[in-house]
């Protein structure tokens, strides 16, 4: 079994630039399909370190394409979804989950047009369904790695775009099983360019754990909203509602067709966590009802948990992997508990094995520089 040779910090990367029989170095074009708050951000960031690409945004509203070029995040929009395939070394959907699988679908009908190993890369918040139509649609020698930036805004659209969006933050990668190993190596180097953490993890685990930290929230706020609105005392408890119903309500200001069909694609893992949520504010209810000193117990238990993990955020700048070594590309393996570099090289060795053509040459164009971490 054959295997990258990964440094021991991930963020070490330097992939070296394709040439074609003339020794000229290849074009290198980045597609980035959804031009909103998510993609938007990555044109930016990656313009922002000036590394070279050209970058080509397609949207299925043109004006929305034609905002991100105007505020720099994309070189050239492109209305027509198979002309801004063409070229391409990297494509990125940045796209509500529903809308994968049909552009997967276009991109697999227009997979002659792409560069040689060509990446495919998402942006979805879950995973296990993206992954099983990713290696369902795409042909052999087009490369699909899920991502997820753990990265956000409560206000959407290409207006809310900003290159820092992701500093800090953990990349989620999940590496289909036929992907070529340097196409893992790449999607790396992106995450560094944009300033985020590159994590390994998977896709059961991965959508499990977003059903918690991730789309409950959003449900919980919503139902936050739904319960204070509809009681007959609105009208008058509206007036009382300040700071701490704003925070605690903001994420129901979100899209609801991206959070519908969030539902849909992760509806298991979020019905085990709503169900583990009533339970525990059951017991909850019971406290309350009590009241004493188990209460403050519990109040107390509450606020060190958060002080924990908000001050392994400050630590780590990785939400919600305090104090450890998730979300940090740089961390030592301990024993017994793999670290993001054996991560790394479990999923790319897995990806050597996967591949009936490996070791295959691999000719993508793409080149992200070292990181200084």
């Amino acid at each position: 079994m054959r295997r990258s040779n990964l440094p021991h910090s991930a963020t070490r990367r330097l992939l070296r630039c394709a040439r074609n029989d003339q020794g000229v170095t290849m074009a290198q074009r980045i597609t980035i399909i959804g031009t909103g708050l998510i993609g938007g951000s990555l044109g930016l960031a990656l313009k922002k370190a000036r590394l070279g690409f050209e970058i080509v945004g397609h949207d299925r509203r043109i004006e929305v394409a034609n905002k991100a070029k105007q505020r720099g995040a994309v070189d050239k929009a492109e209305w027509n979804l198979p002309a801004a395939l063409d070229g391409a070394s990297l494509v990125i959907l940045a796209l509500p989950v529903m809308a994968i699988k049909p552009t997967l679908d276009t991109i697999a009908q227009n997979a002659k047009y792409l560069q040689p190993d060509c990446i495919v890369t998402d942006t979805a918040s879950t995973k296990v369904q993206v992954l099983a139509w990713a290696e369902a649609i795409l042909p052999r020698g087009v490369n699909f790695i899920g991502g997820h930036p753990m990265a956000g805004k409560e206000a959407a659209g290409i207006e809310e775009a900003a290159a820092e969006l992701f500093q800090g933050s953990t990349y989620c990668l999940l590496p289909a099983r036929s992907a070529a190993p340097q196409a893992v190596e790449t999607m790396i180097g992106l995450a560094n360019a944009v300033g985020a953490k590159p994590y390994f993890l998977d896709p059961a685990e991965h959508d499990a754990f977003v059903a918690a930290v991730s789309h409950l929230p959003f449900i919980l706020s919503s139902a936050l909203v739904s319960a204070t609105t509809h009681d007959p005392a609105w009208r008058d408890m509206r007036r009382l509602a300040s700071g701490s119903f704003r925070e605690a309500s903001r994420l129901a200001a979100g899209d609801a067709e991206d959070y519908t069909a969030t539902c849909a694609a992760n509806q298991e893992s979020i019905l085990r966590w709503i169900d583990t949520y009533i339970a525990d504010l059951q017991e909850w209810r019971a406290l309350v009802a009590a009241g004493g000193e188990p209460l403050k117990v519990a109040f107390d238990a509450a606020y060190t948990a958060r002080e924990r993990w908000l001050r392994g955020l400050d630590e780590e700048q990785a939400p919600g992997m305090p104090g450890s070594w998730r979300g940090r590309s740089d961390a030592p393996d301990a024993p017994g508990q793999p670290g993001p570099d054996a991560r790394a090289k479990e999923m790319i060795a897995d990806c050597w094995v996967a591949s009936p053509s490996s070791p295959r040459r691999f000719s993508s164009p793409l080149c992200f520089p070292c990181s200084s971490g």
